[in-house]
Parts: structure tokens; C-alpha cells; sequence
């Protein structure tokens, strides 16, 4: 499994054979290395070639398409066996990337291989001998300075050294450190490697025991302008190192693919679904019993939040801030599962009173409160009520454009930005990878109603979208028709978003995770059922033989409890759980007739209520008697998004009714001047509250529907999403797919309009001739013939007369004499595939062609 530090082995073998070899060795291999266009490194001959000048001329390859070729080439011809980390994620590569333009310790004439070889010696062991005056004649040498030379050590040794750059600005800001350029001066003063063994000293000081390529990632993942900074959040986590396995192991010790030498946070099973919870910039605190204390981290990455659930190999990646053992301070502290988030009163406190872990506590705390994002007061007009969150996203917006614009893939980034309280750019410019973990969290929110889809159509009505009467077969098998009320999409995620807004609105009010609470009930009853068999849900003595036969899980999560006995086909749903349970324990349900049925029905009370209120009894004496837990009595406030796609097929005046006016953001309830209506079915009242969201698509290039509502248009916000040609595949096998897409829209502006465009996703799966070849003929080709309603003539215009189409007279022997038929006319014929000549024909469409019609470029005759 790659690892965020998978460069550091990589450099270190890198060195060592580099080292074992000696100077023929890396004249030899560096000159058979592909280093690509630039070639500086070995533009000298063999005098310019030196350990310094190739380690930092390696690393000045940053971008993706120049490590493909060059760490390769390196990894090949040095025989590196461990491995190469993907060159495409620039997360396995946080280590100094200087300019090429510079990156050689000589000028090109004064040449100190014996000097460098000297020093790059000296930085080799596992407690380095550097001699001083070395360390000044090294930085003495043109083009080099102290950050020139103090990255190339922590390159050849990244468990000693640090680089002298701008990275640890931060600490000035925060620990009183000095600046970098401070720092640089005093070293460059005298040579001074004192003054930077002094300043390597109190780095590491400031991150016990922790490696100098951790303390570099951390401190470089904290500057302001990174582009996947990682903000030092209020969230603490807790985690035990003995694993709930047979052995009850101690994995701090003990294995190396967890916590300290994996640089990941792992618990051995899947009991703890809670590990999803985690994001970027929380808190980890690591403990062994609640006796020692084993380390302090900053969450990098969550595995199991891309993925959605747990996964075998799955890992909470952490940046160390403090790897020191220390004897935790004796105190009252509810027991502890193995991992869950942590409080004031909880684990947090007993690291806090550790001296060895209070100077890394106030280091977090510096670093949060210094944060430009905790400094900004939010503007209380576009706070939502009660939750002092900026309203960051409008409540209501359409993401309109032509075809092929990313629209639909753009809502999932809409969407998990608004629940998560985020901007959308971040997550919009995720790597792949990151986002099949997204689309996962996606449809987890879909399961549990945070998210829902609807798609709009001409037949699409109130009934469907609000409530409205359906008929249904009836239960007790003579399949009669009933007629019941159902609530449609909007409305059931509009109550669900309410639910929410009120219970948040209850400050001071004692409450509990609800959610939290099932899940541990869950898992109680699955570990009885282990060694029980089937449970029995009513009291001994009744005379129903109902049991619980078992718990049914979804992506690690508690969905439904499993009866057995005379009803073996029954499951009681954790959605109807979580929507009474609350009432019941609060003495508002008082018996099975109080549990209404989940639609609108003629029978009073649920059909399985006898089963819920009984199971009620068992969760609330777990709850009493069992239930511990540490999170705080209040419910956040939490965002619910409905998307709607194709939101301009449907007729919006028919759908909303009068509930158009309620999705204006100052109608919303929660804000005030929320406004209700009365539901015509159930006669309830009714408002949308101020923490749902809707967003919707709207392809401008359908030409088989109407002007989009005026109502709806003057309450969205709208999002244009026009083609992109730079995330077209620039150049395949000849023909420049970029400048062939901005060319045809071009055209396609002047004989249509802007919003009959091509869209740059009928280009993105295309890697090679044949799949260009395919686009064409599948995708592109069919879609300019339902733009122009199959006017070939203007779609020979758009493709340039690059020859796809052909130009036929009518044959004479056709038809006798007619005035219905011009002589001038001509048969248009698209060629088969065959017969269209590439890359020529392609080509043609975006380069002008100075011998007219059907002439040929030089070069391709």
C-alpha cells in the first residue's frame, strides 16, 4: 500500500547505491538516466557531475508528466526496488521541488566534486559528522545558499536534516522562531553550521520524537497559500492501541503496518464504524489503556471516509506532532471504546495535564487561533439561524450549459461541499481517486436522506413531488386496492431538514446522539446473538414467541433489526427507530397506538407498532443502565441538499404549486420572515426550512422544451457551465484535441448560438486514435446532426470540408426533367470510418487549409 512517505525509502536506497558506488558509478548512471528536454545536469561532462547537483537536479522534476519519465528512468537504471510513488499525486512527493533553472552546485566551470563528495559522505550516517568548514565552502560556491544546500541534506537525509525555507515561517508567526530569512542570514553570517544544528535542535524539540520529513510535511501542510492545506481543526479523537482481536494485542509495538511506523491510525476490525467521522486537520490522540499516553497527530487523510465504510485495508493517515510515551495522570474517566471522538472531560483531559504533551497541545491551539479562516468574523446577515456557519452557498442555483459539461459530476461537488460546510474549488480539483471515495460518501448521504435526486419530465407532477393520494395493493393478501397518501421527495427531505433545525435550535436542552446510541445497541445485541442464538423480545412468560434473530449492517452501519419466530420475514427499520424513539423516551409515545404508520393510512397505528414499542423498552434499558457516552448535549445543524436534474423539462408551475414562493431564501423557516402554507391533502402546515439546499441542472442546448418558469428563474442563482478545453487530452497521435474543440464551437456560435455547444466530456475518455475515431462517430457526428436537424451542409461547415462528408450531384438518369428538382442540388454522405483518413481529416477541421477545398497539406500528402 503506498504511503504519504513512500519518497523517503525511495531517496534513501537512491543514496546508499549512490554512496556504495562512488563517482564512476554515478557519472556512469547518470549519464544513461532519460532526464527529458533538460539535460543540464550532464551538459558539463563528467566533472559536472556531482551528488549534490543530481539528487537536487532529481528533484527539480516536479511536475507529474516529468517524474513519469525521469524517477523511472532513475528507478531502472539504479536497480531501486522500493517503490516508486505515483507520480500523478502530488501528495507522495512533499519535499523541496526547486527550479530546474538552478539547480546545480556549480556554474558551469567552477567544479567542487571533492568537496561534495566529502560532505555528501559526511550527511550519510544515522548521526551525521559534518565538518563546519565543509558547510561554509559548500555554501560559498556560486548559486549556492542556505536553502539550497540545506534541502539537498534533507534529500540525501530526511531523518536528520531539515530544509532552511519559508516552511517554518510558520513557527515564527506562532513560536517565536525566527523568520527563514532571519535564519538564513545568521547561517550564511559565518558559514554557521552551529546556527543550523541549533536551529535542528529546537525544531525537533518542538515535535518529540518525531522524524524531520514528518515535522517538514506538517509545518509545509500549515502555510497559508498550500494547495491542500490542512487547517488545524476543533475536533480531538481518541484511540487505543490494543486491538479487539484474540491476542489483544498492543499494535503501537508491536506491528508495523499501524500507528507509529505506518504513520496511520488503524483498530483492527470494523467494529468502530465511527472511524468515517474523521477529516483533515482533526485531531488524534493515541493511548494505550488509559494509563500511557503514546502520541499526538493531525489527521491527514481518512481512508475510510473516501471509501464511505470501513475497508480491511483501510487507514486514518496522521501527521505526528508528538511521539513521545508518557504516564498518563490518574483520573476519572468513563470507559473508553477504542476509538471515538473525545471531549474536555474525557481522554483529552489526561493528555492535557501530561507535561510531555501540554507544549504540543498549545502548539495546536497557536496554530488554530492563528488561522487567517479563525480570524475572519462572519458576517452575521449570511449566517444561517443558529448555526453561525457563513452561508457560503446559495440556498437555491442551476448549473445550466450545453451537453458534455460536467454538469451532473458537478452536483456530487455542490452537493458534499454543502453538507460538509465547505467551499466547492477544493473539492472540485480532487484527484480521481479521492473522488471514487467522494462518490462513495455520496451515496451514503443518498441511503440516509442527507441527499436526494429527482429527475423532471413533462408528466412529472405536485402528486410525485409534494404528496398526493396513490393507490397500493393491500397486506393481507386479497390484493385489494387501498388508496394511502405518500409523501413525495420534496417534502419527506424538507421534514427530515426541519427535524434537524429544531432539535439544533435547542440550546441548554439535554440531549443525545441518537444515531451514536443504536449503533452501540446494535452491536450489543450482535455480540449477545453470538452466544445466545436468537433473542427474545418480548418479557419471559408472554405468550408471543417473537425474537431478534439478527442485526442487518450497510457499509458497517446498524439499518435494521432482524426478527425471528413466527415472524421471520419482519424487520423493524433503524429510520423508524430514530423517528420515535426519542418521543417514547421522553414519555410522549405511552403505548403501541401512539406509533403512526410511516405513510398516511385508515388504520391508526403502525402495523408492527406491538414490535417497535417492545424494542423501544429494550433500547431504553440499554440506554439507562449500559449507555455511556461522551458526546456534548447539543444536535449540530446540518445541511440537506435535493438535486434536480433536468429541472427545466418539467412544468414547475404544476409541480411546485403554491410552495414556489417558500423556496426564497427569506420565506424559509428558521429565518425571520418565514412564511407557511396549508397542504391541500393532509391540511398541515408546512414551510421549507433554511438548511435545505436545491440545485439543479438544465441542459440549454434541449430544444423540446419551453422557456425555463420566470417564477423559478428570479429565485435561482445560476451557475453557467460552459465546454473546457484545457481538460481535453491536448495531443493524440498527431491531432490537437483542444484546439479541434475550441475551433468546431467557434463555429458552431456563428451558425447557431453559445448554448448548442460541444462539451469537453465527449473528449475526456479519449486516450488514442481509435477511441478519437469512435467520439466522432458515436457522439459528436449525431449530436451536430440534431443541432442543425441534419442540415449537412452546416455540419460539412463546423467539421471545415475535412472529408467525413461527402458531396454528391444527383445522378440525371433519376428523375425526368422537373422544376422540383434543382440542378445544382447534391447528396450529402457521411463516409464510413473507414475512409476517413487520420490524423488528415482531423487535422483539417482546425487548420486552415490555403489550397481550398479538398486540397492537402505538405506534409500529409
Amino acid at each position: 500500500m503506498k504511503e504519504i512517505y513512500d519518497w523517503v525509502r525511495w531517496f534513501q536506497e537512491l543514496v546508499k547505491k549512490i554512496a556504495e558506488g562512488g563517482e564512476a558509478y554515478l557519472i556512469d548512471k547518470a549519464g544513461q538516466v532519460d532526464w527529458g528536454e533538460n539535460r543540464a545536469l550532464t551538459k558539463y561532462g563528467d566533472e559536472g557531475i556531482d551528488p549534490f547537483s543530481f539528487v537536487y537536479f532529481l528533484a527539480s522534476k516536479a511536475t507529474a508528466k516529468q517524474r513519469k519519465t525521469v524517477y523511472e528512468s532513475v528507478r531502472h537504471e539504479f536497480g531501486i526496488e522500493n517503490p516508486l510513488p505515483d507520480p500523478r499525486v502530488g501528495e507522495y512527493y512533499i519535499f523541496p521541488t526547486p527550479t530546474s533553472l538552478n539547480a546545480l552546485f556549480h556554474d558551469g566551470q567552477n567544479f567542487k566534486n571533492e568537496l561534495l563528495w566529502r560532505l555528501f559522505r559526511q550527511a550519510l550516517p544515522v548521526h551525521p559528522e559534518i565538518e563546519p568548514h565543509d558547510f561554509k565552502h559548500a555554501l560559498d560556491i556560486k548559486f549556492v545558499a542556505t536553502p539550497k544546500l540545506t534541502q539537498s541534506l534533507f534529500l540525501i537525509n530526511p531523518e536528520f536534516f531539515l530544509p532552511v525555507d519559508d516552511t517554518y515561517d510558520v513557527l515564527s508567526e506562532t513560536r517565536g522562531f525566527l523568520t527563514a530569512v532571519e535564519l538564513k542570514n545568521e547561517i550564511s553570517e559565518d558559514g554557521g553550521y552551529g546556527k543550523y544544528q541549533s536551529f535542528l535542535g529546537k525544531i525537533k524539540e518542538a515535535f518529540p520524537k518525531c522524524q524531520p520529513y514528518e515535522i517538514n510535511m506538517f509545518l509545509y501542510l500549515q502555510k497559508p497559500k498550500t494547495k491542500n492545506r490542512i487547517r488545524v481543526s476543533e475536533k480531538w479523537y481518541q484511540v487505543s492501541t490494543f486491538v479487539d482481536d484474540p491476542g489483544n494485542d498492543d499494535y503501537w509495538e508491536d506491528r508495523d503496518d499501524c500507528f507509529k511506523d505506518n504513520y496511520c491510525v488503524f483498530t483492527g476490525w470494523d467494529r468502530y464504524s465511527k472511524l468515517t467521522e474523521p477529516k483533515p486537520g482533526d485531531i488524534m490522540l493515541v493511548r494505550t489503556g488509559i494509563q500511557k499516553g503514546r502520541a499526538i497527530g493531525v489527521v491527514y487523510k481518512n481512508d475510510y471516509a473516501e471509501n464511505g465504510s470501513w475497508t480491511d485495508n483501510g487507514r486514518i493517515h496522521v501527521l505526528w506532532i508528538n511521539k513521545t510515551g508518557c504516564e498518563l495522570p490518574h483520573g476519572k474517566v468513563r470507559r473508553q471504546p477504542g476509538f471515538s471522538q473525545t471531549y474536555k472531560g474525557g481522554v483529552y483531559s489526561l493528555f492535557e495535564k501530561t507535561d510531555g504533551y501540554k507544549n504540543s497541545i498549545d502548539l495546536i491551539e497557536t496554530l488554530r487561533d492563528d488561522s487567517s479562516e479563525n480570524k475572519t468574523e462572519p458576517d452575521p446577515a449570511n449566517n444561517t439561524q443558529m448555526g453561525q456557519d457563513p452561508r457560503i452557498h446559495p440556498l437555491n442555483q442551476i448549473l445550466y450549459g450545453p451537453p458534455g459539461t460536467s454538469k451532473t459530476w458537478h452536483t456530487v461537488n455542490h452537493a458534499l461541499a454543502i453538507v460538509d460546510k465547505k467551499e466547492v474549488e477544493p473539492i472540485e480539483n480532487e484527484s480521481e481517486k479521492v473522488r471514487k471515495g467522494k462518490l462513495h460518501r455520496f451515496n451514503e448521504l443518498k441511503e440516509n436522506g442527507q441527499i436526494e435526486i429527482v429527475t423532471f419530465h413533462q408528466s412529472y407532477n405536485y402528486e410525485d413531488f409534494i404528496e398526493g393520494i396513490r393507490p397500493v395493493l393491500d397486506d393481507d393478501g386479497n390484493r385489494n386496492i387501498e388508496y394511502e397518501l405518500s409523501e413525495g421527495v420534496f417534502k419527506r427531505i424538507s421534514i427530515w431538514a426541519d427535524e434537524n433545525r429544531k432539535q439544533s435550535e435547542q440550546a441548554g436542552v439535554e440531549s443525545w446522539d441518537i444515531d451514536e446510541l443504536l449503533e452501540e445497541y446494535a452491536q450489543s445485541i450482535a455480540e449477545r446473538l453470538e452466544s445466545e442464538g436468537e433473542i427474545r423480545l418480548f418479557p419471559p412468560g408472554h405468550r408471543s414467541g417473537v425474537t431478534i434473530a439478527d442485526i442487518n449492517w450497510s457499509r458497517g452501519s446498524f439499518r435494521s433489526v432482524q426478527l425471528g419466530g413466527m415472524l421471520s420475514d419482519q424487520r423493524l427499520s433503524k429510520r423508524m427507530i430514530e423517528r420515535d424513539y426519542e418521543a417514547f423516551y421522553n414519555g410522549d409515545i405511552k403505548s403501541l397506538k401512539d406509533i403512526k404508520p410511516t405513510h398516511k393510512s385508515n388504520r391508526g397505528y403502525h402495523g408492527n407498532a406491538r414490535f417497535y414499542f417492545e424494542l423501544f423498552k429494550r433500547v431504553r434499558e440499554f440506554h439507562d443502565n449500559e449507555w455511556t457516552t461522551d458526546r456534548p448535549t447539543s444536535v449540530e445543524k446540518q445541511n440537506y441538499v435535493l438535486i434536480i436534474d433536468e429541472i427545466n423539462r418539467g412544468n414547475i408551475a404544476k409541480i411546485f404549486g403554491e410552495l414556489i414562493t417558500l423556496i426564497e431564501d427569506s420565506k424559509r423557516t428558521g429565518g425571520n420572515d418565514a412564511a407557511t402554507v396549508t397542504l391541500p391533502y393532509t391540511k398541515e402546515k408546512f414551510g421549507v426550512p433554511d438548511n435545505l439546499y436545491i440545485i439543479g441542472t438544465m441542459n440549454t442546448a434541449d430544444r423540446s422544451i419551453a422557456p425555463l418558469d420566470t417564477a423559478l428563474r428570479r429565485r435561482f442563482n445560476f451557475v453557467e457551465m460552459m465546454p473546457d478545453p484545457t481538460l481535453v487530452p491536448d495531443d493524440i497521435e498527431g491531432v490537437k484535441c483542444r484546439r479541434l474543440l475550441k475551433v468546431m464551437n467557434d463555429r458552431i456560435r456563428v451558425l447557431l448560438d453559445r448554448e448548442h455547444q460541444i462539451g469537453h466530456t465527449y473528449f475526456m475518455g479519449v486516450s488514442e486514435k481509435d477511441s478519437l475515431v469512435a467520439a466522432f462517430k458515436s457522439n459528436i457526428i449525431p449530436l451536430l446532426q440534431e443541432y442543425f436537424y441534419d442540415d449537412w451542409e452546416k455540419i460539412d461547415l463546423v467539421l471545415n470540408r475535412n472529408g467525413f462528408i461527402q458531396k454528391n450531384q444527383i445522378d440525371s438518369d433519376l428523375f425526368k426533367e422537373s422544376d422540383l428538382i434543382e440542378k445544382q442540388s447534391k447528396i450529402y454522405e457521411l463516409l464510413p470510418v473507414e475512409q476517413w483518413q487520420y490524423p488528415k481529416q482531423f487535422r483539417k477541421i482546425y487548420e486552415n487549409d490555403k489550397q481550398g477545398d479538398g486540397g492537402e497539406r505538405e506534409e500529409d500528402a
